[in-house]
């Protein structure tokens, strides 16, 4: 089809220089210049064409190169955005899936941080998010173990496949039923603040400590940022160092413009950049 494209262009460009329009030559003569830039443009374009470029990752070379068994990791750190406003239409459940599977990812731990903004305000999203990181001491360790993909416990516990498949190791099947059953509990937690966040209090949302929720009026707030793993937080079941997990929701104040998502994924960007300051930013929406 190229080349049928290319037979027809040359005709076509060698009629219009060999028969010009005498009584008005300086429109010709642009006109032909225009058809002939057109064309090489075309031509230049077909190029990539004929011989199409694929590239492909391969772990297992960027893990030999960056990532060599029993020398420091070179591998750039990474700084990974999650963004919800109201949790009563975003499940704090897909919230909570998003995050594991970030936290469970195969890369060093100490170069992985995310960040769950809350633009909402919401102490659901905060208590869920809480709900998480203790799961996450489980779970993640349990991903590593046993190279579990997808590493989102919903989607992973749900796929009809045989589980047992290359997995040889004998006490895989006896840890699987006890991290659903784990997970179970976990949704069942979860749901039930939601249901209890159903109803605002008249005073307003409590925290355990006694104190009112900064969030309560959500146009009017202090920033809040709480810091539920990583470098100052608990290890996992096995004794190892999680990833850092950050929840920022963002100052609002009246009269001031808060300019919706976009200023959300400022203030995460402001945050990473004092906390961990990742030489990546991976936005999840």
């Amino acid at each position: 089809v190229i080349v049928l494209r290319l037979i027809v262009l040359c005709i076509f460009l060698h009629y219009r220089i060999t028969n010009p329009v005498r009584n008005a030559y300086p429109l010709w003569l642009l006109s032909v210049i225009c058809e002939i830039w057109f064309a090489l443009s075309w031509i230049l374009d077909q190029f990539p064409k004929w011989s199409p470029i694929n590239r492909e990752t391969y772990l297992d070379r960027l893990a030999l190169r960056y990532d060599r068994e029993g020398e420091p990791s070179q591998l750039a750190p990474v700084d990974i955005f999650v963004s919800t406003v109201d949790p009563m239409k975003e499940p704090p459940l897909v919230t909570a899936n998003t995050v594991l599977s970030i936290l469970a990812v195969d890369y060093p731990v100490d170069k992985v941080s995310c960040y769950v903004s809350d633009d909402g305000a919401a102490m659901l999203t905060f208590d869920a998010l809480a709900e998480t990181s203790e799961f996450a001491r489980k779970w993640v360790p349990f991903c590593k173990k046993y190279s579990i993909e997808p590493r989102a416990p919903e989607w992973y516990f749900a796929q009809k496949i045989d589980y047992l498949k290359d997995k040889v190791q004998a006490s895989f099947v006896k840890d699987r039923r006890a991290m659903k059953r784990e997970y179970e509990e976990f949704k069942v937690r979860v749901n039930a603040l939601v249901a209890k966040a159903q109803k605002v209090p008249e005073e307003g949302w409590i925290m355990q400590d006694g104190t009112p929720w900064p969030g309560n009026n959500t146009r009017d707030h202090p920033g809040m940022i709480q810091v539920f793993l990583g470098h100052s937080g608990g290890l996992d079941t096995e004794g190892n160092e999680l990833p850092r997990l950050v929840y920022v929701s963002r100052e609002k104040r009246p009269g001031f413009q808060h300019h919706k998502k976009a200023g959300a994924m400022n203030a995460l960007v402001r945050v990473s950049a004092v906390l961990t300051n990742g030489q990546y930013l991976l936005n999840l929406d």
